[in-house]
């Protein structure tokens, strides 16, 4: 798969070609992976680290929606995605933290290959995850998104970190 971060932003190639930039002059070591509509997959070598030091000049990039350092990639299969996400959620969330669930885009069942509802997709990998549910104020996020790389392939990026290791600059769009 070979990518590590994710960056959603305003359509137009201008915009993907900005942010770009943006990266280049910020001095931030990146790999370009694949794009899409939309949005730009990319590996660094800490994409955690990669997205604080984004942070620092976000009032730069506001055609950027979201930043989102990815832990793992996995095919978009609704029951491989809740095992890799409650692997995750394991080592990551302690016991007694709260967590939700948030997905973007569309995961496929498995055994016939039809797409799943996206509320039983959410359903299925947080019945997986032996922590506290909080809607409203989680001290993690289960983080989702179904990327298609290279045009042809889909994959799912999962995340499980605090909800502010995700860089969130318009949070209404992608």
């Amino acid at each position: 798969m070979g990518f590590n971060l994710m960056i959603t932003h305003e359509p137009g190639l201008e915009n993907y070609r900005f942010i770009l930039a943006k990266l280049r002059s910020a001095g931030l070591n990146h790999v370009l992976v694949d794009k899409g509509p939309s949005v730009i997959l990319l590996r660094v070598e800490d994409p955690y680290g990669f997205t604080s030091r984004l942070r620092e000049i976000a009032g730069e990039i506001q055609v950027v929606y979201r930043v989102i350092p990815v832990d793992s990639v996995v095919d978009p299969y609704v029951e491989v995605v809740a095992e890799k996400a409650r692997e995750l959620a394991e080592e990551r969330i302690p016991r007694d933290r709260t967590y939700r669930v948030t997905l973007h885009g569309r995961l496929y069942w498995l055994e016939t290959r039809l797409p799943a509802h996206t509320m039983d997709a959410v359903r299925i990998i947080a019945e997986k995850i032996d922590r506290p549910v909080s809607l409203t104020n989680p001290d993690y996020l289960v983080y989702v998104r179904s990327v298609k790389l290279y045009h042809r392939r889909r994959y799912a990026a999962v995340t499980v970190t605090a909800p502010s290791n995700i860089l969130t600059l318009k949070s209404e769009k992608p």
